[in-house]
């Protein structure tokens, strides 16, 4: 996400030379207080924590000293960005671009600035990437910033697809049976490797999904928000079948006045959809949700998902509660003629 806002200028702030400059660890705290004060201003139905903050930062294929840039407003950081991109090498590259600037600073073209620069910086990421590969620069937006979704088209940026977070009381239990041959069973570390292949096979027909690796898996597994003691794995025989590896963020609480357990990622083995698995999975889940004192349950949805994941979580009580919009710029691939005389390539923005 990025975020700006046109038509209100501080005169005073116009006149400052705001340079774009890395940031690190350091300066978790400011770039989490920032966070914050966007949430709030925006009202999104989220708190980000100082401990997200800083695992983002230490995300392993990102390189702050490259990957990152802010504004600073004396000691207070007007404006912060990130170029992220976990290396594929199949099916497509992708690189994310998200963002935010103060509310008190909008409309004085840092938001303009830093996209700016995030477009250039992903175009650099992707051109060291397999020019056989379709490459894509990518941002996800709540879909009520109207001013966010703006400035993205300014910079050539296209809506592409649609994604749901939906949401169950966990007042009445979920039942749902599980197929003969099949048992649900704990987390386990010792299956990690096994859950990391499941997963990017499970998701290899999925819109804009591309393969984790075991360090950027390992990073996903260690977050302060996941839980892994409540997460549950389908085996038939020894085998893993399906998955369901769920999170909670304590500090959405403050906002929501929920206690909301997320089923962060569900998947199937192609071979076994249309069994009841998923049901399965996410009546366990649930379950645990209610022993662990939560009040409801959350997932997110891609409307268009091909397995038909939005019918099935409504059939299971599930509602939509937001939208957020997932938007996109298709990068070129350098022609020989362009890289003999140092061309970009026919898109040029951002």
């Amino acid at each position: 996400m990025l975020h700006d806002r046109f038509g209100r200028a501080s005169d005073t702030v116009q006149r400052m030379e705001h340079e774009l400059v890395a940031v690190g660890l350091d300066d978790v705290a400011a770039i989490h207080d920032l966070i914050r004060r966007w949430e709030s201003h925006w009202e999104v139905p989220l708190a980000t924590s100082v401990d997200e903050v800083a695992e983002d930062l230490a995300d392993p294929h990102l390189h702050p000293a490259l990957d990152t840039r802010a504004v600073w407003a004396g000691r207070r950081l007007a404006a912060f960005g990130t170029v992220r991109h976990t290396p594929s090498g199949e099916r497509l590259e992708r690189v994310f671009v998200g963002g935010y600037v103060d509310p008190e600073m909008r409309g004085n073209g840092l938001g303009r600035r830093l996209l700016a620069w995030q477009i250039e910086r992903a175009t650099e990421k992707l051109r060291e990437c397999d020019p056989s590969l379709p490459w894509f620069i990518r941002t996800h937006e709540w879909d009520w910033i109207d001013d966010a979704l703006h400035l993205h088209r300014r910079f050539g940026f296209e809506t592409v697809r649609w994604f749901e977070d939906m949401i169950r009381a966990l007042d009445a239990p979920l039942e749902a049976q599980v197929p003969d041959g099949v048992e649900i069973v704990d987390w386990s570390e010792s299956q990690s490797e096994d859950l990391r292949l499941l997963a990017n096979a499970a998701f290899a027909d999925h819109w804009g999904s591309t393969p984790r690796d075991a360090t950027a898996w390992e990073h996903l597994l260690s977050g302060s928000t996941m839980r892994p003691d409540l997460s549950f794995v389908a085996v038939a025989g020894e085998r893993a079948i399906g998955f369901t590896l769920n999170a909670h963020f304590p500090a959405d609480e403050e906002v929501t006045g929920r206690r909301d357990g997320w089923i962060m990622s569900l998947g199937v083995d192609r071979d076994w959809r249309g069994k009841g698995i998923a049901s399965a999975l996410i009546s366990r889940s649930l379950a645990a949700f209610v022993d662990s004192g939560f009040t409801h349950a959350m997932l997110g949805v891609d409307t268009d998902n091909p397995t038909g994941a939005a019918g099935l979580y409504s059939r299971l009580g599930f509602r939509t509660l937001h939208r957020t919009v997932a938007e996109e710029i298709e990068v070129p691939a350098l022609s020989p003629w362009s890289e003999a005389t140092g061309g970009r390539g026919p898109h040029e923005v951002g």
